[in-house]
């Protein structure tokens, strides 16, 4: 970012994780560590005014370095989380807000650095990441401008109407492998 420039990063660790079963699959270890922290990490690469957790009611211990913000209604969708983190990042006044989501954890820092290369740019439009033959998605880089239109999402739709114009910065499909069932973390596993 530039100097001027305030950048928020948001970690959305709400999600209900139906799919995981009875466990927090966020808690679940990877390589020794909560997968928690994989994506926690990698915000931490990132040259921030601000970091914030986007939690339910009751998740979670606190992650080091990162304000917890609470999603009363996590059961509603990303939404709910996307709002609180655009909510957090207008109170603290930043100019951009990096979304990453919690259970992806292998997103690079290098990458988290292209997108907000990018947005020196092209500081107006929203920044998304993509893999090859790949929809936009998280993380994904919003200007301040974009934070109304956050506030204003519902469901579990996330923030892929904001991607119309959004400019994309291509990755390894890998890197943003995502955990939703234990197949999923025991692919994980095996990858390291």
């Amino acid at each position: 970012m530039a100097s001027d420039e305030r950048l928020a990063v948001a970690l959305l660790a709400a999600g209900r994780s139906t799919r995981f079963g009875d466990a927090n699959k966020l808690t679940a270890l990877l390589g020794g560590r909560p997968l928690v922290d994989w994506a926690a990490q990698a915000g931490l690469a990132v040259d921030a005014h601000s970091r914030f957790i986007v939690t339910g009611p009751g998740d979670l211990a606190p992650i080091a370095s990162y304000e917890r913000m609470i999603n009363p209604h996590p059961e509603r969708g990303m939404a709910g989380s996307l709002r609180v983190a655009a909510q957090a990042a207008e109170r603290a006044g930043t100019d951009a807000l990096l979304v990453l989501l919690a259970d992806v954890p292998f997103v690079e820092a290098a990458h988290l650095q292209r997108l907000i290369e990018r947005h020196r740019f092209d500081p107006e439009r929203p920044v998304f990441s993509i893999v090859p033959r790949g929809a936009a998605q998280p993380p994904a880089l919003f200007p301040a401008r974009c934070f109304a239109a956050l506030q204003a999402l519902e469901g579990d739709k996330g923030a892929r109407a904001l991607a119309v114009d959004a400019i994309l910065i291509e990755t390894e499909t890998d890197s943003l492998l995502d955990i939703d069932t234990p197949d999923d973390l025991n692919r994980a596993k095996s990858r390291l």
